[in-house]
């Protein structure tokens, strides 16, 4: 049974160098062929993982966005407590 203390994922791989990119060159500054180069894949074969860049990028914002969401709330119930 695989648990969180296991290696991550092809796809956790993924969004971490495509995060790492993104922060060092900008959306538009990396193509897929880096990503995939990064994590030891052809650009094409990140698609068996994504639809696009564009869903690694939307992935990425929506953990980020839980986040701070969750350190939002822990904060008010902190002040609140």
């Amino acid at each position: 049974m695989a648990t969180r203390t296991d290696a991550p994922t092809r796809r956790e791989q993924i969004l971490k160098e495509a995060a790492r990119l993104f922060a060092e060159r900008g959306f538009h500054g990396v193509g897929v062929d880096e990503i995939g180069a990064a994590v030891g894949i052809s650009g094409p074969g990140l698609y068996r993982h994504f639809p696009g860049k564009d869903a690694m990028l939307a992935e990425l914002l929506v953990g980020i966005s839980g986040q701070l969401l969750t350190g939002g709330k822990r904060r008010v119930a902190e002040a609140a407590g």
